[in-house]
């Protein structure tokens, strides 16, 4: 509990929530009885087309499982935080969550050398818990990715090709500027939207060029303060992603307003994920959008998109129902759910032969993977102390509010923080 008390509450709240299970219809711990058994499995899949997705699996499995009835409960992380606060008193936790890289392993149970897993690409499985020595406490259920989506039709109205280098991307900003039209839908009222291209960016100039660097840094041969590389990621994001979106109208516009704005040709590029797809698409079903990674220099290859596994599942270790929550797992494994969860959720599958035709941005996607122009490394594998400093202070750098020499010595400092926690438990 110590390690509880003393890290920042979305880690703290995240932890807990994996100390036990929420249901007392049977005593009968893990042992796949036929007595009826409720599995509550808490959801960070808010968007519509996810719980949609969950529903169809769900009922589906009940189906074939009629002693089992899943609960599923759809929150924000907020939501979440909060409902969790009343929980961890009474006791009352999920079987079944979906993974965040924030949960520590001693929470978690070990599914290592299940049979299920091999119905899952190897890689991806592999790289959902690269964190964790060699061990799989995370399911992952589809591939997602965080890049730029771009809106052809805007593009081309104003004679405007797709960049492939900075210098072309800086042309066309300048461009849609002289114009009235701001270059990125960057909605600030929900500061993840601006969060999320950067983690785009650092990917690319970082991790893209050496997957090695947190075990560079963890040894101590180099520092963020030195490394050119982590200032050129904030900086693009500072002077391009919010530079050149609406700064005025920014703080007032949210998730839902950005994600309108590149499906009606109001900005030409938006930085975010695979779960963005879906909304983009219920605004402009048939808006003529692809997806590119930002370029970070005059070398178009310099260019990688930032694909890896996102929804995964993860089982509580002190679950009264393990047998019944592996079961589901299971059955997330099949080629009916991974089919129904591509298709509605509009992302790769995990599943092997499962190959949905999801939107035409796949091409894209399949494009970056085929030249190896992609790293899977992002914020997904940076510790939870690490990256909620960087939550905390990516956009008082984004603002002007600091410089480079007060934020990233702040960020070596909960690096270290982060790697001494690590090393004390």
């Amino acid at each position: 509990m110590r390690k509880i008390a003393s890290v920042l509450l979305s880690v703290v709240l995240v932890s807990a929530a994996l100390v036990g299970c929420g249901d007392n219809n049977t005593g009968d711990e893990g042992s796949g009885s036929t007595e009826k058994v409720t599995l509550q499995l808490m959801s960070l899949k808010q968007e519509q087309a996810g719980q949609d997705a969950f529903n169809q699996i769900i009922e589906k499995f009940q189906d074939e499982n009629p002693n089992i009835t899943i609960d599923l409960q759809s929150m924000s992380s907020d939501q979440l935080k909060t409902t969790l606060r009343a929980r961890i008193a009474s006791n009352e936790m999920p079987d079944l969550v979906t993974w965040m890289k924030e949960i520590e392993p001693e929470y978690l149970l070990d599914l290592t050398g299940e049979s299920f897993l091999s119905n899952l690409n190897n890689d991806s499985v592999s790289a959902a818990n690269t964190i964790y020595d060699g061990k799989v406490y995370a399911m992952p259920i589809d591939n997602g990715y965080i890049g730029f989506y771009y809106n052809k039709t805007l593009l081309a109205d104003n004679g405007l090709e797709v960049p492939r280098t900075l210098s072309e991307l800086k042309a066309v900003s300048e461009a849609l500027k002289a114009k009235g039209i701001p270059a990125f839908a960057t909605g600030a009222k929900d500061l993840s939207v601006a969060y999320m291209p950067l983690i785009a960016l650092f990917s690319e100039t970082v991790f893209g060029k050496n997957p090695d660097w947190s075990k560079d840094r963890d040894s101590g041969s180099i520092q963020i303060a030195a490394d050119p590389d982590w200032k050129l990621a904030f900086d693009l994001h500072k002077d391009y992603v919010y530079g050149y979106s609406d700064t005025q109208n920014a703080f007032n516009l949210s998730y839902d307003d950005s994600n309108a704005m590149l499906a009606q040709g109001k900005a030409a590029f938006y930085g975010n994920g695979s779960w963005a797809l879906e909304p983009i698409r219920q605004v402009g079903p048939d808006a003529d959008i692809g997806l590119m990674a930002f370029p970070v220099s005059e070398d178009p290859k310099d260019a990688k998109l930032l694909v890896f596994p996102d929804t995964s599942l993860s089982v509580a270790k002190d679950s009264k129902h393990t047998a019944e929550a592996k079961k589901f797992l299971e059955f997330m494994t099949t080629e009916t759910a991974g089919t129904i969860w591509s298709e509605t959720v509009k992302v790769s599958s995990t599943v092997n032969g499962v190959n949905v035709d999801y939107d035409p941005i796949a091409a894209d996607i399949n494009e970056y993977i085929s030249n190896g122009q992609f790293t899977p490394y992002g914020d997904r594998v940076l510790r939870s102390v690490f990256t909620d400093k960087l939550w905390e202070d990516f956009s008082k750098y984004m603002l002007g509010k600091t410089d480079w020499a007060k934020l990233s010595a702040d960020l070596d400092t909960a690096w270290d923080k982060a790697l001494e926690i690590e090393q004390n438990n």
